[in-house]
């Protein structure tokens, strides 16, 4: 279960039915009270992805790893059905890394999420009960992801090991920072970059940040083929959907604007509608993040 935790990761966002939520006179989705202009929570890690403490419903309380990767609150469990009123024949597939069948859930409306002093109210629950992905972990439950990002600027201190919470429409990024644009495609955070294998192997594509994954970097590619002479084939580690399989290599050069990263650990997989990259926890571990979807930037700064 270790490896799963290097490849782990959500991005296939959720499909979802649409909802449509009135919030009179409660607000809906995730906001701070007026007197609160931010909040600095300390998180932990497992295997490098952190893990924040939430409470759902007064009573609940659960660890969730931060997924950019995840447009909706997940739980993994058959414990959880008990304590959701469950949409009668709601049936959510998602899908993500690995061999293997899509994972079913079921959808709970109506939820309030408190992290820290920040207040999530009509949130969208999804439990998978007949999958527990961390369940050779004790206290991960689930992951936690778009909710939280669409509404916050979110700056994450591997240093301090602590996270930031401010409004995203009012905030704005400190001048030590690099600053690189990004845009949100189905809920997931992406920057126009360049993968420098070698010095004769270039590669334009798409790069997620992946806050839920434990990986260096990760490329997802249609043709494999063009990859075979960079290294060998093993099983990389186990995703969503069970082993994946791929190429094991390591890359020279990324290059996202005017920010230059050497030399990551890779992975190479195939895939059949993908041609992106991806950079986990095992690269952001080495910077502080700031991610403001509302202005649509990211902020890196060597931690």
């Amino acid at each position: 279960m270790k490896a799963f935790f290097r490849i782990l990761t959500l991005q296939a966002a959720l499909i979802l039915l649409s909802i449509t939520v009135w919030s009179s006179p409660t607000k809906a989705g995730f906001y701070l009270p007026d007197s609160v202009q931010s909040v600095t929570l300390k998180y932990k890690l497992v295997n490098n992805l952190i893990l924040l403490p939430v409470t759902i419903n007064d009573t609940i309380n659960l660890n969730l790893i931060l997924d950019t990767g995840c447009r909706n609150l997940v739980l993994f469990g058959k414990r959880f059905q008990k304590l959701f009123t469950m949409q009668p024949g709601s049936r959510v597939q998602f899908s993500g890394l690995g061999e293997g069948n899509p994972v079913y859930g079921k959808l709970s409306l109506g939820n309030t999420v408190v992290l820290g002093e920040a207040i999530g109210n009509q949130i969208p629950v999804v439990v998978v009960p007949e999958q527990n992905l961390f369940g050779s972990y004790t206290q991960v439950h689930g992951v936690i992801g778009y909710d939280i990002f669409t509404k916050f600027e979110v700056e994450l201190n591997p240093v301090l090991k602590e996270i930031t919470l401010r409004p995203a429409a009012t905030a704005d990024l400190a001048s030590n920072y690099n600053r690189v644009p990004i845009r949100i495609e189905d809920s997931r955070p992406l920057i126009n970059c360049e993968v420098v294998l070698t010095k004769d192997h270039k590669h334009l594509c798409d790069l997620m940040i992946d806050t839920g994954s434990s990986l260096g970097l990760l490329l997802k590619t249609t043709e494999i083929e063009n990859f075979e002479d960079q290294g060998s084939t093993t099983v990389l580690g186990r995703g969503f959907n069970g082993l994946i399989e791929g190429i094991k290599t390591n890359t020279k050069r990324l290059v996202l604007q005017d920010m230059v990263i050497e030399s990551l650990a890779t992975g190479i997989i195939h895939s059949t509608w993908h041609n992106y990259a991806s950079i986990g926890m095992d690269v952001l571990k080495e910077y502080t993040v700031v991610l403001n979807y509302c202005k649509g930037y990211a902020g890196f700064r060597k931690a």
